[in-house]
């Protein structure tokens, strides 16, 4: 069998990054709010691009029934992950120093979108209990 230089893990991993954390930048977590362990923040730094096409990919194919939040989430990983997988060993900054000034106020603006959309769906929630 043929040996392959995708890692599933690592697609998982992209796919389940949580980028509308403000609170923590420098700190990554799953969906569920668990932040990422020390091995699962190296292993995501090392992601290929074939690995981010194949996430990304896969994000888009779950697109056609996700809602605003999770779209504008996909967005803001797409946004992540762009960047991600530039930082240079022993890089002590964040990932979000690398970006562009137009990238970073994109990225500003849409977790700031998703904010919104999180307390919305919150209300809604508290007002159907």
């Amino acid at each position: 069998m043929a040996q392959t230089d995708i890692r599933p893990r690592v697609i998982v991993l992209i796919t389940d990054l949580d980028v509308s954390r403000g609170d923590e930048p420098d700190r990554l977590f799953h969906h569920d709010g668990r932040p990422f362990t020390t091995a699962e923040c190296n292993l995501i730094t090392t992601c290929t691009p074939a690995e981010m096409d194949i996430a990304v990919a896969y994000m888009r194919s779950m697109g056609d029934w996700m809602s605003e939040p999770q779209t504008v989430q996909k967005a803001l990983i797409g946004l992540y992950m762009k960047y991600a997988y530039q930082v240079p060993d022993g890089f002590s900054g964040s990932v979000y120093d690398l970006m562009t000034d137009e990238d970073y106020a994109k990225f500003e603006r849409l977790v700031e979108i998703f904010k919104a959309d999180d307390a919305f769906e919150d209300r809604a929630g508290h007002e159907q209990n």
